[in-house]
């Protein structure tokens, strides 16, 4: 098993590794790896490290890859919207900066400025300088859409609610990690709270899209359901049951009939090595989280769940996201693997405190 660590090792080794002396202390080695593995059941370990190493290398990006990815983007949105200048593109862009210091949009908008300077000459500050066309928003992970159309919106309210839907201006939304479900509400939502329709003039890209789209239908057939997502079960019955009993929180709840997958999807397996293999790591993530949930004496973040954060309506066992980035790791994804309280060791150990969970996107 040492031999598979290591492999694992040699893909999530650089996790943070820029952050390491300026704060933060953790390695990500052999011994690291196997404090957080010994939290699980022996008879699950080998197990785990198996899956893990089928996992891994399909969701965990490194910086190398994301901004590789990145850099290729701008070329391919500005022939979405018809440009045969780039430099056309850039002038009529303009970088939306709405996050505070400490955010990972300002981490992101750095990557951009670099980018641009190195492959076309031009910086973050010459570019949108004409007649605007659209804006470009671009963060880390896309999941609710919360922070993303909080964001918008008052950009949309400082620049005037008619004359924006007046404008034609379009949004474009890049983002390393993409929840596709959230991707086709949120503009909706958006346009329903200014009284008009604008899901044409939002436009999506990423690195990463996690098909987590519960809702089967003639535009959604068949989703990957990339992410953790596990099938009717007494834990996770137990889960939904302390939700309602523990989080009452004066709101309704939603999305109880999603809580769990239908056994008839993904129609074919491709994330993970097997169905039989998905269903068993499923339910060890589950059974871990819920107990990393009822080890809390007091839970303030009523959208915390055993695989993730997410909106503090739903009623359902988490958001699940099973991609991680070299700089960070979303809460939105399964406590075990970021958690860092309560006698639980992370693998991979976040910038935010515990008590910032409440920072759902």
């Amino acid at each position: 098993m040492e031999e598979k660590i290591d492999k694992i090792i040699s893909i999530i080794g650089g996790y943070r590794n820029e952050d390491i002396g300026r704060g933060y202390r953790t390695k990500i080695d052999a011994d690291h790896f196997n404090k957080w593995l010994e939290q699980f059941e022996e008879s699950d370990r080998e197990f785990l490290v198996d899956e893990l190493l089928h996992l891994i290398p399909k969701s965990y990006l490194t910086k190398d890859y994301t901004l590789e990815m990145i850099s290729t983007e701008f070329d391919i949105i500005s022939k979405h919207l018809g440009y045969d200048d780039i430099g056309q593109f850039f002038d009529e862009t303009e970088f939306l900066d709405c996050q505070p210091s400490g955010k990972s949009q300002k981490v992101f908008l750095g990557f951009i400025d670099e980018l641009l300077k190195e492959k076309y000459g031009r910086s973050l500050e010459d570019c949108g300088t004409k007649n605007i066309k659209q804006w470009y928003y671009a963060d880390d992970v896309l999941a609710s859409g919360g922070t993303f159309k909080s964001d918008i919106l008052e950009k949309i309210a400082d620049y005037g609610n008619e004359e924006f839907i007046e404008s034609n201006i379009k949004i474009i939304g890049s983002f390393v990690i993409l929840h596709n479900w959230a991707s086709k509400n949120v503009s909706y939502s958006i346009g329903k709270k200014l009284g008009a329709d604008l899901q044409n003039r939002f436009k999506f890209y990423r690195v990463s899209e996690i098909e987590n789209n519960p809702k089967i239908n003639y535009y959604n057939p068949n989703p990957k359901f990339n992410h953790i997502y596990p099938l009717r079960s007494e834990v996770g019955e137990q889960v939904l049951q302390f939700v309602e009993d523990n989080l009452n929180n004066d709101y309704d709840y939603y999305n109880e009939d999603f809580a769990f997958r239908d056994a008839n999807y993904p129609k074919k397996e491709d994330f993970f090595s097997s169905a039989e293999n998905r269903m068993r790591y499923e339910q060890i993530l589950l059974g871990k989280g819920f107990e990393i949930m009822k080890s809390i004496d007091h839970i303030s973040a009523y959208g915390l769940r055993p695989l993730g954060m997410t909106n503090p309506t739903n009623k359902t066992l988490g958001t699940g996201t099973h991609f991680f980035t070299w700089r960070n790791v979303s809460n939105t994804c399964p406590l075990v693997f970021w958690w860092g309280s309560n006698d639980w060791y992370p693998l991979f150990p976040a910038i935010r405190n515990n008590s910032a969970a409440s920072d759902f996107d």
